[in-house]
């Protein structure tokens, strides 16, 4: 799920005006956006979420403010002149909207939505369309076997649809669009200096649900990170157990304290993990691992090699790498 999905969820349950969901559908060639990606249209003028480079925002809510019947739009942007849509973007692809009104239903259907991904649990959801691209049934299934909305009347076998992908139905006319939700990835964060600031800033908006931890209270607190989930005052060992660390999570060591830093290793080196990023130089971590193997989630110095300096720019390249691990890019670069 990319960052802003759960905002346009959030948007979705939280806002009490009319709203409109916009969804890419398909995507022919290349765009600015992919399949899955959601934008929130309200009355009041509020938009949550973007579907391009600000190519089609505008006709989207003009078409929406015509037509509430609205369903289906192809933008072609592959001509550079204004032949193809108008704009002369020249993205050299085209893509398919699904236009939606948020009905109460599906309100509550999304406040299901966001209660499980809160609580660390995906939801797949399926949108059974007719052959004039008109949702249905808008039914959704989580990660643990519970199902929720409207369910057809005749059986589907969900297995075989991809994640955004849309495909035809094999029982009558029509499609099938499955888009899969997923909770926010946790970064857990012990150290809470000055340079940790900007990664938290750039997490935030990387999409991370971002638990801060260090042994100092004066320290750790939201009036100096605003934008942390939660915070958490303890030595390391007994802040990893309150956190109850998992395979899917993200662990940054910022520190600056050898100390600190070694406590944190000794605790996390025989666990498993999505990453792990220690700050500091390769000699540094060589000195805080001793013998031991280093595993391949554990990364030190962390960072992609970008000639970073200074706190702000060693924070792009965290966040970046943090995106990169995230994102499952498998790409070789040189940390």
């Amino acid at each position: 799920m990319s960052s802003d999905s759960y905002s346009v969820i959030r948007s979705i349950v939280n806002s009490a005006t009319k709203k409109f969901l916009a969804t890419i559908i398909q995507v022919e060639g290349s765009a600015y956006r992919k399949e899955g990606t959601m934008m929130l249209f309200a009355e009041n003028g509020e938009e949550t979420g973007l579907l391009s480079g600000g190519c089609v925002e505008q006709d989207v809510l003009a078409r929406i403010e015509m037509n509430k019947e609205v369903s289906h739009v192809i933008y072609d942007m592959r001509s550079e002149d204004d032949l193809s849509w108008g704009q002369g973007v020249g993205c050299d692809g085209s893509i398919h909207l699904l236009i939606e009104p948020i009905t109460p239903l599906l309100q509550q259907n999304f406040s299901k939505v966001k209660e499980l991904l809160d609580k660390g649990i995906g939801v797949s959801h399926f949108k059974v369309l007719d052959s004039d691209f008109k949702v249905t049934y808008s039914f959704f299934i989580s990660e643990t076997g519970e199902e929720f909305g409207e369910n057809p009347d005749y059986p589907i076998e969900t297995s075989r649809y991809k994640n955004k992908s849309l495909a035809k139905k094999n029982s009558c006319n029509g499609y099938i669009f499955r888009n899969d939700y997923s909770p926010s990835p946790r970064l857990v964060i012990y150290g809470a200096g000055p340079d940790v600031l900007p990664v938290v800033h750039n997490a935030k908006g990387a999409g991370f649900h971002i638990i801060l931890a260090d042994w100092r209270e004066g320290l750790c607190n939201r009036k100096k990170f605003p934008l942390a989930d939660k915070f958490i005052i303890a030595n390391p060992k007994e802040a990893m157990d309150k956190i109850q660390l998992s395979a899917k999570d993200f662990v940054l060591i910022m520190t600056h304290n050898f100390t600190k830093d070694k406590e944190l290793i000794d605790y996390l080196l025989f666990k498993e993990f999505k990453f792990v990023g220690l700050l500091g130089s390769k000699k540094r971590g060589e000195r805080l691992m001793g013998a031991n193997a280093c595993p391949s989630w554990l990364h030190y110095p962390v960072g992609l090699s970008i000639g970073a300096e200074g706190p702000d720019e060693i924070a792009v390249s965290i966040i970046a790498q943090l995106i990169m691990v995230k994102n499952q890019v498998n790409q070789k670069v040189k940390t």
